[in-house]
């Protein structure tokens, strides 16, 4: 199975709890980033929904990460317009994959993690790069 594929199965099993992962995932995100609790105050359940589902987009096809695709542009509008701090995004991804571990329980494999691992790798090796947080 692909990296996505493997994330995929996660997040199905993730489902078949029928819970809503989104507070979850949020909680843990502003444990170590009080900056982003401060500015996403103003966001309520139905945004979070929102970027979350953008986030997981990210995580199953690699076209979002091409030059001038869907990344560069949120990161613009984040990192410029918002003044998101570059670190934060590794902070929500590890937030999102612990959540969908805790939620999963004894379905989590080896092979989930690793793929989700890998996932955020490259990911975060796209927002690094990115002028904005490597300027």
């Amino acid at each position: 199975m692909t990296d996505s594929e493997l994330i995929l199965a996660s997040l199905e099993r993730c489902g078949e709890t029928g819970v809503d992962i989104t507070p979850a995932v949020y909680a843990l995100f502003f444990e170590p980033c009080p900056n982003a609790h401060e500015l996403m105050g103003h966001s309520d359940e139905h945004m979070q929904g929102r970027m979350l589902e953008q986030v997981l987009d990210l995580f199953f096809s690699d076209e979002h990460m091409d030059a001038g695709g869907y990344l560069d542009w949120e990161l613009d509008n984040h990192l410029v317009g918002y003044r998101v701090a570059g670190d934060m995004y590794v902070h929500f991804f590890h937030a999102l994959m612990q959540t969908v571990k805790q939620t999963v329980g004894d379905g989590w494999t080896v092979e989930m993690e690793q793929a989700w691992q890998s996932k955020i790798a490259s990911i975060m090796a796209h927002v690094e790069a990115h002028p904005a947080v490597a300027g």
